[in-house]
């Protein structure tokens, strides 16, 4: 008998559960002969389940995105998660692009729901009784084992909570704020930029205020206090603070501590914008969510302010509680210099937000008039060849027209109908010309609708502000969101046209482009000390052509295109743990062909593969790996006894250290680059970050000095063992730079 569905995996012939619905007056049975009826799969499904739908009551996400009827018919056609993930494209759609994005996600789900049954144990019922406890020890003991549910069930420290005696500021008056201080900004909406600023909360030995959006705007005392560094200050989200007083053109100085980028170094798995789940790791606490607060989606309202005032002030004394102790981690563990990277990189990236990306709206409209064109010239195409018109747009109409109407090979039919996912489409072009239209025409679509009419949405007059995801992705990169420009296409023609209507604000100003080159193969050389990569990437050879010609045993001279292409593809499949399989499906060639190539790499590069199995040892060992500035991601699925999960941990374990490190390095070029531009006066600024690349607008006259500020800055941000190369270029809009 139990309220706890995680134990319905544990459902056989022997075992029955009664789900608890009014206590223990109703009961609902599952037992082996009623489950199938009752839930949609089987017992030992309950796992995979979890990790496609999540499990709230364990703060468990999921896949976000799939919901409980999804689930069910999923696991109806594939038997387990992994099958699921391996069959994403074919899945297609919406659901397909969900599994693939979120995966991770659920694979870690997944393993934190399934029930360990091997475990011997050497007492008895009478030594399991429930008895006193030190408090102190059990919240030590929760937080070590990451039993973050039973930790928020556990009373507050010193029994009820004291109601907190406050001030609402609303204009300029005196007060006396000395000390440390606890600062929370309240803002209506996740987008900061858009959303409606309400105020700031502040805790201080002097006293606790709510300040109203006038209040911040106009109190004298509060503009000292925020501009004076000997008052250390902490705070939640650190960029979001320095972005709402900045847009004020309030300054601020002496933050110490932001425990959104401390949580979040401590483990990824913390990462988040809303401070709840965030703090649910680390103490007992009533916080509510910021949707309990603000409601969600259509239902959102700014509540009365004594709601919202009460609410950043509780998240100021929780915050206060948690300083300690997650300071002394941090320090145990080694991240405080990190972490400063991070706290300075909270403003450069502010600035950033603030800044925005200029772009030419009417070129925009005139590339959607020309992408539509041609999107409607392929669909006619298409209707020909079909000989009628359909919904290009629905799959099971083009399922029909292509499978049933015209008998294109197929695979196996489902109730919503045929497959026409990306992979599916992409075999069937090699001997049909609908196919390939077809995928043309997405092409096109997905460029409409995605960049053409998404920016169209996102600016604000003639600006793009995107913002920074500082605390969320679990490499370390950093993420965009409104819009998430870091997706912005360069493969095509087409989607490289995109990229033209980010123009300069300067008169006759231009666009900046720094990238790193082959930054996560140098940090490969760098880690594993191998002395032929070493060697190429600091005497500037071709590391693809090296890579050919070593493993084909040839002269450099004699190596192909189709050489060069098939090195450089084992070269970054390696980074990633690429499989036989993987490399085989990337180069189209068989798996037996695809395993010598790799063979002939490791036997190439040995200190290479040295690496890379002491990553995988030591993060089987350890449950994480760590990158050059001891930056860690956990690994659950490492140990997993599931060979498909584990085999995913043992990638991930791979690439981490090289992901991680780059992110790492371009932080640390972003931090000392904002602080040439302010030292040296350029009116140049720094307007986006896209994976190893930055994008800067500049004024004509100030190219030269920035663009050897830049190079400077990005190539020495860390000393490796080999040179970092940056490869630059400007024009009048991002394509040229490019």
């Amino acid at each position: 008998i139990t309220g706890d569905r995680d134990l319905l995996q544990l459902v056989n012939g022997k075992v029955k559960v009664f789900l608890t619905k009014s206590g223990v007056r109703e009961l609902d049975e599952y037992n082996r002969e009623n489950f199938y009826e009752k839930a949609g799969f089987h017992p030992h499904q309950v796992p995979d389940y979890k990790g496609l739908v999540g499990d709230t009551s364990d703060n468990l996400p999921g896949i976000k995105g799939i919901g409980e009827k999804t689930a069910v018919k999923l696991l109806k056609e594939y038997s387990t998660l992994e099958e699921i993930i391996e069959n994403a494209d074919k899945i297609g759609g919406k659901t397909g692009e969900l599994i693939k994005e979120n995966k991770d996600s659920g694979l870690w789900c997944k393993a934190l729901a399934s029930l360990k049954r091997d475990i011997e144990l050497d007492m008895g019922c009478a030594e399991l009784k429930v008895a006193s406890y030190d408090y102190d020890e059990l919240v030590a003991f929760f937080q070590e084992v990451e039993f973050n549910s039973f930790l928020k069930r556990l009373p507050q420290k010193n029994a009820e909570k004291a109601e907190m005696a406050y001030e609402v500021i609303t204009g300029d008056r005196d007060l006396v704020l000395e000390g440390a201080g606890y600062l929370v900004p309240e803002v209506f909406g996740e987008n900061y930029y858009r959303g409606a600023f309400l105020g700031l909360g502040l805790l201080t030995s002097s006293g606790c205020y709510f300040f109203t959006e006038e209040g911040v705007k106009r109190n004298r005392a509060l503009h000292a206090y925020l501009a004076n560094p000997e008052h250390p200050k902490r705070t939640f989200d650190y960029k979001k603070l320095y972005f709402v007083l900045k847009r004020l053109g309030l300054p601020i100085k002496g933050v110490d501590f932001d425990l959104m980028l401390a949580a979040y170094l401590l483990n990824p798995l913390y990462g988040s914008d809303d401070m709840k789940p965030v703090l649910d790791n680390f103490l007992p606490n009533d916080l509510p969510y910021y949707e309990k607060v603000y409601g969600a989606n259509t239902k959102m309202a700014v509540p009365h302010l004594e709601v919202y005032a009460r609410y950043s002030l509780e998240k100021c004394a929780l915050l206060k509680q948690a300083e300690k102790r997650v300071k002394d981690e941090l320090q145990s563990l080694g991240l405080e210099y990190l972490y400063g990277i991070e706290q300075e990189l909270a403003e450069v990236l502010a600035e950033m937000e603030l800044s925005g990306l200029r772009v030419d709206l009417a070129h925009l409209e005139e590339i959607g008039a020309k992408l539509n064109a041609k999107a409607d010239a392929v669909a006619r195409e298409i209707f020909a060849v079909a000989g009628e018109e359909f919904n290009l747009n629905s799959p099971k109409q083009l399922g029909e027209i292509l499978f049933e109407k015209l008998h294109l090979p197929h695979g196996k039919r489902t109730k919503t109908g045929y497959s026409t996912s990306v992979d599916v489409l992409e075999k069937l072009a090699a001997d049909f010309e609908i196919a390939r239209k077809v995928l043309e025409y997405r092409g096109f679509n997905k460029l409409i609708t995605t960049y053409v009419n998404g920016i169209k949405e996102a600016a604000d007059g003639s600006y793009l502000h995107p913002l920074y995801k500082q605390a969320l992705t679990q490499t370390g990169r950093l993420s965009s969101v409104d819009p998430n420009i870091q997706n912005m296409p360069v493969r095509t023609e087409e989607g490289q046209v995109i990229r033209e209507i980010f123009i300069s604000r300067f008169p006759e100003g231009v666009i900046l482009s720094a990238d790193y080159s082959q930054i996560e193969l140098r940090i490969l050389a760098h880690l594993s000390g191998d002395e032929k990569m070493i060697d190429a990437f600091n005497n500037a050879v071709d590391f693809h052509k090296q890579t050919a010609a070593l493993i084909y045993d040839i002269n450099p001279e004699a190596v192909s295109k189709e050489m060069r292409r098939t090195a450089k593809a084992i070269n970054f499949g390696i980074i990633y743990g690429m499989s036989a399989w993987g490399l085989s499906e990337s180069l189209s060639i068989s798996p037996l062909e695809a395993n010598i190539y790799i063979n002939k790499y490791f036997d190439t590069y040995k200190g290479v593969k040295a690496f890379l199995d002491e990553t995988v040892r030591l993060a089987r060992e350890r449950g994480y790996t760590e990158t050059l500035l001891k930056r860690r991601r956990y690994i659950p699925e490492i140990n997993n006894p599931n060979q498909n999960i584990r085999s995913f941990g043992e990638r991930t374990a791979m690439n981490a250290p090289m992901q991680g490190s780059a992110a790492d390095i371009i932080k640390i070029a972003m931090v000392n680059i904002g602080r040439r531009l302010k030292r040296e006066g350029l009116k140049a600024l720094m307007i986006a970050q896209v994976h190893d690349e930055l994008v800067f607008d500049c004024p004509q006259e100030e190219i030269s000095k920035l663009e050897r500020i830049v190079k400077e800055e990005m190539e020495s941000a860390l000393d490796l063992k080999v040179k970092l190369f940056v490869e630059t270029g400007y024009g009048r809009n991002w394509a040229e730079a490019k």
